[in-house]
């Protein structure tokens, strides 16, 4: 090939990667397509040379169908973190071929794929905060994207890693308590993110059938990191897609009666907490699965005495209702709790009484709070 060309093809790739849209892509793919190997190289050279700008992810997506860089080449080049993530952030936002290719290649054994995985992991997690903080931060939703260009098992390993990013997140991990008393309002929060990239993602990465359930038995018994926030989002998103589905149903239902076998086993408040919060989650989801609060909690605690638990354990069991009452938020909550009778074992029923009576004081309690109203009109509750 003549220099002049070559350096015309050389001028041209500059020129590329400073602007976003140039005309005569297809001749320059073609002529990308036709260099010889020496000449290639010298193009995938002017290439690393030149610093990330606003057309390089289209110039290296043409580059890479064309065998001469690819984007696993090119990110494992890079010696800054900081220029790694920004070019990462672009390619989450556009040439998902791009994002693709670094997929596949972090899934193959060797030692460069693991580089590749925690720069993959990085980029996720930093995005999923991002998203947290602005719904709407990326224009599309990168996963769905992935699909054109990925085999369902590779695309599938993705979503879940999104997951464990979520659910693992140190900085949304609050403890069973905050959830008691947030709950309400981390509901309203996720309904607002609904319709957002955010919301989107989210309901991309929910697990098919049973298989939440198995993720969010096994971090919730290991007792590790798990952002309840967003567990409890997911089980609403899963409890409102099960639809006909009578085998996830039923999955759903024997894990909230596990969840209470183990609460009356252990008698543990925590395995209490959990049962609630995620029963409160399912019952305002979907009535069909566990029917309402009311009933759930009527067949449930109400009637708690016919499922064969002993006195002591029944003792156990208001003790520890009474216990997350100072963190209860919930009007509604608390007047099932308040007027649905509960069945007592010989000789318990002064812990029934007593019980109702913690309940109605915490009504009246959050009654007081919500009527204290600052200038604005907005209401202030003291912790």
């Amino acid at each position: 090939m003549p220099y002049s060309y070559l350096h015309h093809i050389v001028k041209d790739t500059k020129r590329r990667i400073e602007n976003q849209s140039i005309p005569y892509e297809e001749e320059y793919r073609l002529q990308l397509k036709h260099l010889r190997c020496k000449e290639r190289d010298i193009i995938k050279e002017t290439f690393l040379q030149q610093e990330w700008n606003i057309g390089s992810a289209h110039v290296l997506a043409m580059l890479q169908d064309a065998g001469i860089l690819t984007a696993s080449e090119f990110i494992l080049s890079l010696a800054c973190a900081e220029l790694t993530q920004q070019i990462m952030n672009d390619l989450l936002e556009t040439e998902h071929t791009l994002l693709a290719h670094l997929v596949k290649f972090a899934f193959k054994d060797n030692h460069l794929s693991l580089t590749l995985t925690k720069v993959l992991q990085e980029s996720f997690s930093g995005l999923l905060n991002d998203l947290k903080d602005n719904p709407n931060v990326i224009p599309c939703n990168y996963l769905i994207e992935l699909k054109v260009h990925l085999p369902s098992e590779e695309h599938a390993l993705v979503c879940n890693e999104h997951l464990r990013l979520l659910l693992t997140d140190p900085e949304q991990s609050g403890s069973l308590d905050e959830a008691i008393r947030e709950q309400d309002r981390w509901r309203i929060e996720m309904e607002e993110v609904k319709d957002t990239i955010l919301g989107s993602i989210l309901l991309e990465i929910l697990p098919n059938g049973t298989c939440l359930l198995t993720v969010l038995k096994k971090m919730l018994d290991s007792c590790g990191i798990i952002s309840l926030k967003y567990a409890l989002h997911l089980m609403r998103a899963l409890s409102k897609r099960v639809g006909d589905d009578n085998g996830c149903v039923r999955a759903i239902k024997d894990w909230i009666k596990t969840l209470f076998t183990e609460t009356v086993a252990t008698g543990l408040t925590s395995k209490m907490q959990v049962m609630l919060l995620f029963a409160r989650e399912i019952c305002t989801a979907n009535q069909n699965i566990l029917g309402s609060y009311s009933a759930w909690y009527k067949q449930t605690i109400g009637e708690m005495k016919y499922g064969g638990i002993k006195k002591d354990q029944f003792i156990r069991m208001l003790e520890m209702l009474s216990a997350i009452l100072p963190f209860e938020t919930s009007l509604e909550v608390l007047k099932v709790q308040s007027t649905i009778g509960i069945s007592a074992p010989i000789r318990c029923n002064e812990y029934v009484l007593n019980y109702k009576q913690l309940c109605r004081a915490r009504i009246a309690e959050l009654h007081t709070l919500y009527t204290q109203v600052d200038a604005n009109g907005s209401i202030i509750i003291d912790e």
